[in-house]
């Protein structure tokens, strides 16, 4: 369920009337990871014609210096992707390590992801990261990921992720070019408003890519949802987001 009581099953059809039509889930989402409920929600989701775009697995480190542990956590990754498979999801979404980025741990990372990813296509799934934790922040880190991963590997660029680092547009612009997706965070003035220089950079540098794959509208609170999403959509109408 989620908040409010509101079966995840029941989620689809709502972002249909709304228009919108990909849908990610995290893993966490799932209130059951049966055959029988993976079904129920796949069927719920195809019914409306709303496409899983992706599901995010919000769990395990494929940079873990332990390796009895990073075994632990890539066999609970692959049971994830099964999981996708079973959804019908275009493609799953791996965290790139939670390791600061030594050249060890990129190239952990790259192994990984890559044998992740042929894994994930065996099941008709497809693999992408994101700059997110530790390893893949650095966007020279980042994509020197993808790049070992020769083409296996695809990417989502998160807007609000790419904050904490010293030049957020820096970062952007460097990333993004090679995204497939983005997930748009926007940034809040204390008044609730959008940050609108923000914002306008944010369009800027995605414009200037030529990028004309999925945005994603992220919105973080626990009220007023819909509306906050029409308001997000809204502003984001620049880039055909809607």
């Amino acid at each position: 369920m989620l908040r409010d009581g509101l079966a995840l099953t029941d989620l689809p059809a709502q972002l249909a009337e709304h228009g919108i039509g990909a849908l990610e889930l995290c893993h966490f989402h799932l209130p059951s990871n049966a055959p029988t409920y993976l079904a129920e929600l796949r069927a719920a989701i195809e019914r409306v014609g709303v496409e899983l775009y992706s599901l995010l697995i919000d769990a395990g480190d494929i940079t873990a210096p332990d390796p009895q542990q990073r075994a632990k956590d890539i066999a609970f990754i692959q049971a994830q992707i099964g999981v996708a498979a079973a959804l019908g999801a275009r493609q799953v979404r791996i965290d790139a390590g939670l390791q600061p980025p030594t050249p060890a741990a990129v190239d952990t990372s790259a192994r990984e992801l890559a044998a992740l990813a042929r894994h994930g296509a065996g099941q008709g799934v497809r693999t992408i990261t994101e700059n997110w934790h530790a390893t893949s922040q650095d966007p020279a880190a980042l994509l020197e990921i993808l790049d070992r991963c020769d083409g296996l590997v695809g990417l989502c660029a998160d807007t609000g992720n790419a904050e904490p680092t010293p030049d957020k547009y820096a970062t952007l612009e460097q990333i993004v070019p090679r995204a497939s997706s983005v997930h748009y965070k926007p940034r809040l003035a204390e008044s609730g408003a959008y940050d609108a220089d923000d914002m306008r950079r944010c369009l800027e540098l995605i414009e200037a890519a030529r990028f004309d794959g999925v945005v994603t509208l992220i919105y973080a609170g626990k009220q007023h949802e819909w509306a906050e999403i029409e308001r997000l959509r809204a502003a984001l109408a620049p880039l055909g987001a809607a």
